[in-house]
């Protein structure tokens, strides 16, 4: 293999992840300084990344990512294993519960959402497929992650991210916050009040593989004025008996 070729790559692949963070897109300039490429090798490549549909540049001169990212990016989800074994888990926890149903793997610390249904009600929670979130103190599906990493994780999200307030709901204190998580150890489902978002509610709960660990984490969201307090008690359960028939799948045995 040609050597040479390897920077061209990183080049590209540099320029990718860069529009990948600016929804408005990025000029040839504003490339130039963020990259610090070579005005003659921006320009290369830019042009190969826009042949391909990789890129594409609008009509204001801003490059955006294209829509072969999309086609590629809807292969890998179709393939995912955890995506197609939980889609009739998720339309069953719809049915049940009538509230948005959400599942999402952690990437790289954060959580990614992987698929969702939403809710048939006019007013209802709707999740995006591919959004990220790396605060995970202030959401059911983050609690449960933190619940079931393990103490390294724990004191690893702490130091790095901390506790930042959301709402005068979202929990600050790390002994409540440790409290919590052994609760949802015990019970099986996470809970959280508007900690993120007033006005809205979530209940998730773990989906584990033959050794164990975690596999993914599926819940619902909804608004307060359904997922009320007095329903979480009953809501928790279907979510928590939803996660682990679907955990079955993966190999993973109550109690063995």
């Amino acid at each position: 293999m040609d050597k040479s070729l390897v920077p061209g790559l990183e080049r590209g692949l540099r320029i990718i992840e860069l529009l990948g963070k600016e929804k408005e897109g990025l000029s040839f300039g504003e490339l130039l300084d963020r990259t610090g490429i070579p005005r003659p090798s921006l320009a290369r490549i830019l042009n190969i990344l826009e042949a391909y549909d990789f890129i594409r540049n609008s009509n204001n001169g801003k490059y955006r990512l294209g829509y072969r990212l999309l086609s590629l990016g809807y292969k890998v989800y179709s393939q995912l294993d955890l995506v197609s074994e939980a889609r009739p888990f998720l339309l069953n926890l719809v049915e049940l519960t009538g509230e948005t149903a959400e599942l999402t793997i952690l990437d790289r610390g954060e959580i990614f959402y992987i698929d969702k249904i939403d809710s048939p009600e006019p007013i209802r929670l709707v999740a995006r497929i591919g959004s990220r979130y790396k605060t995970l103190h202030c959401t059911a599906i983050g609690k449960v992650y933190l619940a079931y990493m393990g103490e390294n994780f724990l004191n690893d999200y702490l130091s790095k991210v901390g506790l930042p307030s959301f709402t005068d709901k979202t929990i600050t204190n790390p002994e409540i916050l440790r409290e919590q998580l052994e609760e949802i150890r015990l019970k099986g489902y996470a809970f959280d009040d508007q900690e993120v978002r007033i006005g809205v509610r979530r209940i998730a709960s773990p989906i584990f593989g033959s050794f164990d660990g975690l596999v993914g984490v599926l819940g619902i969201a909804g608004p307060t004025f359904r997922i009320t307090l007095d329903r979480v008690e009953e809501l928790g359960s279907i979510v928590k008996d939803i996660g682990l028939k679907l955990s079955e799948r993966f190999g993973y045995r109550v109690g063995i």
